[in-house]
């Protein structure tokens, strides 16, 4: 027994005697960044080639990836040539770093569900919506200047658009026609959002002819203020129809449970750089299968921003995106790192309010809408005052999103019939206006 443990020892010794002498002559395995250099050697065949190299650390002894360049790789790689299941903590506070498309064109809508449709609606939406807007600026900044050369450039530019998104409508609509068979159950939702449609191309329909027969070569300023109407108008029609068919959307994915592969690049508003509504409810589809309203407390709360409306048309729709902007960002430095901001929907703000009860809640609530209202815009020597009324609502353990949002909804009307600027609090059975103490909100100039 004796020699035998004299020739194991003797063995090991010997092995890393080698072992060491190789290290030290350059025979060793390599490091990681030798393997990692060596890979991207190999050209163009592989997905490493275009991907950066792991740094060291400070000391240079062992080779570091950060969370960062991991996310970097898995990203840049393509589906088909790395197939790696994503690792998500059980309660990851950020569950992925959501990017805004650089543009509609870049979104992969190459899907055969039948939302695809419905998507492809909204960027035709989206496209118009750009139009108008560039179109609305520039007849607002040549009131008092306007001739009919800058008339007719801006008329012959709208009535252009009107038939661009019309085309493109018709060709989304036509797809969608074709799929509501795949809705079983849902047929009548996808007729709804059919008739929507059909109900907006005659409007769109009626507009054109407005805008062929409007006689300019008398009025100028007259004839500014009919387009800037005709603009306003298609606005609000778009807005209603986007919303609208966001909701259909989300339907339709709850209905076949596949709210967890919904392409990511549909998350975020491209505006004020929030979750949208599809990604709101997508992060709370994960929070609820994780099983959050169970085991933490949780506050839902939504601000609509008072007759925006007139805000839109008295201004233009540029100054109000200007507006939502500032109040994005007044919301999300009023919130933790922890909680959950979106764009709901218009000129609706919702947050989820994360380990906090109704009585912190309530404040925070009451802090943004006291602040948002010790705002006052400037904009070409004129001030604009924005108020909102605020919804707050407990989420029970047992109750799902969609009967969280139905809560809200119900308290909010409450809110906006004693309105405007009021907050009102869900009790559990119904709403109940909420009077908040003066919480030290300071007052702001921003000039838009």
């Amino acid at each position: 027994m004796g020699v035998w443990v004299w020739v194991i020892a003797f063995g090991l010794v010997n092995l890393s005697l080698g072992f060491g002498l190789a290290m030290y002559f350059g025979f060793g395995p390599p490091t990681f960044r030798d393997a990692w250099q060596a890979l991207s050697e190999l050209g163009g065949a592989s997905w490493a080639a275009d991907l950066p190299v792991p740094t060291s650390d400070e000391a240079g002894l062992a080779p570091v990836v950060t969370a960062e360049q991991l996310g970097e790789m898995l990203d840049t790689a393509s589906e088909d040539r790395l197939s790696i299941e994503p690792f998500v903590e059980p309660y990851d506070e950020d569950l992925a770093e959501l990017l805004v498309p650089p543009s509609p064109e870049a979104w992969d809508l190459n899907e055969k569900f039948v939302e695809t449709s419905v998507l492809k609606l909204n960027i035709a939406m989206m496209r118009s919506g750009a139009r108008a807007t560039e179109i609305d600026t520039r007849l607002r900044q040549a009131r008092g200047q306007l001739d009919a050369g800058i008339i007719q450039r801006c008329l012959d530019e709208l009535i252009a658009d009107c038939e661009i998104y019309l085309a493109e409508q018709r060709e989304a609509a036509q797809q969608l026609r074709d799929r509501i068979g795949e809705l079983g159950e849902l047929a009548s939702l996808g007729e709804e959002i059919e008739m929507a449609n059909m109900q907006q191309a005659a409007q769109i329909e009626t507009t054109l002819s407005n805008l062929r027969h409007l006689d300019f070569q008398n009025d100028l300023e007259g004839a500014a203020t009919r387009l800037l109407g005709e603009i306003h108008r298609l606005r609000v029609a778009r807005h209603k129809l986007r919303d609208s068919q966001e909701i259909a959307f989300l339907t339709i994915a709850r209905y076949e449970n596949r709210l967890d592969k919904i392409e990511r690049q549909l998350f975020n508003d491209a505006l004020t750089r929030m979750r949208n509504r599809v990604g709101l409810e997508v992060t709370l589809h994960e929070w609820w299968r994780q099983g959050r309203p169970r085991t933490r407390s949780l506050c839902g709360a939504i601000w609509d921003l008072d007759a925006f409306g007139r805000i839109n048309e008295e201004h233009g729709s540029r100054i109000g995106d200007r507006i939502l902007v500032h109040t994005a960002e007044l919301i999300q430095k009023a919130i933790g790192e922890a909680d959950l901001p979106a764009r709901y929907a218009g000129q609706r703000f919702f947050v989820m309010l994360v380990d906090t009860g109704p009585r912190a809640a309530t404040k925070t609530v009451e802090f943004i809408r006291q602040s948002l209202a010790r705002v006052t815009f400037l904009h070409e020597c004129r001030q604009i005052r924005v108020t909102a009324c605020g919804a707050l609502a407990e989420v029970h353990p047992d109750e799902a999103p969609e009967e969280l949002f139905a809560r809200l909804e119900e308290t909010l009307q409450a809110a906006k019939q004693a309105g405007p600027n009021r907050t009102f609090l869900h009790n559990g059975r119904q709403p109940e206006p909420v009077e908040a103490p003066n919480l030290g909100a300071e007052y702001r100039e921003i000039r838009l």
